[in-house]
């Protein structure tokens, strides 16, 4: 015998609570994959990430959790016997290190503990030692979701600048998208990944 009442919420950082508009809107047959309504409904979801990122840059929409976005971004930015330099804030920017580990790429880490922020200074100092400008791209974590420590991206943007590194800049945004301000275009973000469970407040 149970004595609850009510709907029974998943009081977890991610997946977040659908709202009932969202679920409502799935309520219906699937669509044709091939044509119609399906074409014009990616065109406008592609829109409105941009929007909500701030940015005019390309949009790659995936079937899949964080993890897959990852794989999708590192994928496209490292090759093996590449170099990346890990800002680490949390667990969730460890487990990005290990997933560009896995693919044969040497990663540096900058590891600032669970309390406090990404010091660009820092940054600024491991990529200024990198005189063969071996490191391909800065791996941040916008926010962790394990600490919820927040980076200051565009700070970090200025650092890397200031050094006159050619690193990219990648900023995993998935517990920050739609939370925290993100202005993509603006802070000088090569490649941002996000999913759909926590701040967009959709199915994973």
């Amino acid at each position: 015998m149970t004595l609850a009442q009510g709907r029974s919420y998943l009081a977890i950082p991610g997946p977040s609570v659908i709202p009932d508009r969202v679920q409502n809107a799935m309520h219906r047959a699937a669509p044709n994959i091939y044509a119609g309504e399906l074409h014009q409904i990616t065109a406008e979801v592609k829109a409105d990430l941009c929007r909500v990122a701030l940015s005019t840059s390309h949009v790659a929409i995936y079937v899949g959790n964080g993890h897959a976005a990852w794989e999708a971004a590192n994928a496209n930015m490292f090759s093996r016997g590449d170099k990346a330099l890990a800002v680490l804030t949390g667990q969730f920017g460890v487990n990005w290190a290990n997933s560009v580990r896995r693919m044969s790429v040497e990663v540096e880490e900058l590891d600032f503990g669970r309390r406090m922020a990404a010091d660009p200074a820092r940054i600024a100092e491991a990529l200024a030692k990198d005189k063969g400008h071996e490191i391909r791209a800065v791996l941040v974590t916008h926010v962790d979701t394990a600490t919820s420590v927040r980076n200051d991206i565009a700070a970090i943007r200025a650092a890397i600048d200031a050094t006159g590194h050619p690193a990219l800049l990648a900023v995993d945004g998935i517990a920050a998208l739609g939370c925290e301000e993100f202005r993509m275009d603006d802070w000088g973000v090569d490649v941002m990944v996000a999913a759909s469970q926590k701040g967009l407040m959709l199915p994973p």
